[in-house]
């Protein structure tokens, strides 16, 4: 786990897909300052949503006067789980729990409850994930594309 995940919001697995199709879309090394302009932000800003990816290998950096990032594996071979887990936000929606009624019994169950459908809303959306790849998301992403020509 990164230590840059304590400001993750649901926005950067959107900001990381953007950057990852321009590096599957791209040939060899992609400059910071390109998928900077790419997901439209700044340089620093990309390169703390790049860093759980190239922590998580889905990503790999190369430093130098050349250097940028560029895919560790085959778009067919990242799934959209492995991207979203990568990004695991601050929390997990089942730790919404209602604070100010955890001392009363009633505020007890109603989190437990609440827990539990928060769970199970997670595991489904990352079984939903683990059934894509980026290559799927290139596809379609491309398919939506020319729809709009």
């Amino acid at each position: 786990m990164s230590n840059c995940k304590n400001s993750v919001t649901p926005k950067w697995f959107g900001f990381a897909i953007q950057a990852l199709v321009l590096l599957a879309t791209t040939d060899g090394v992609t400059p910071s300052k390109a998928i900077a302009k790419h997901i439209r932000s700044g340089v620093s800003f990309m390169r703390r949503i790049m860093a759980p990816l190239v922590k998580d290998k889905i990503v790999e950096a190369r430093e130098g006067r050349d250097g940028g990032y560029l895919l560790a594996r085959a778009p067919e071979d990242i799934t959209l789980k492995e991207v979203y887990l990568a990004l695991q936000m601050t929390e997990p929606l089942s730790t919404a729990l209602i604070e100010s009624t955890s001392d009363c019994s009633s505020g007890r169950v109603m989190n437990n409850v609440f827990s539990d459908f928060a769970i199970e809303a997670e595991d489904h959306m990352l079984s939903f994930l683990c059934n894509y790849t980026l290559a799927d998301f290139v596809k379609r992403a491309n398919h939506k594309s020319l729809e709009s020509i």
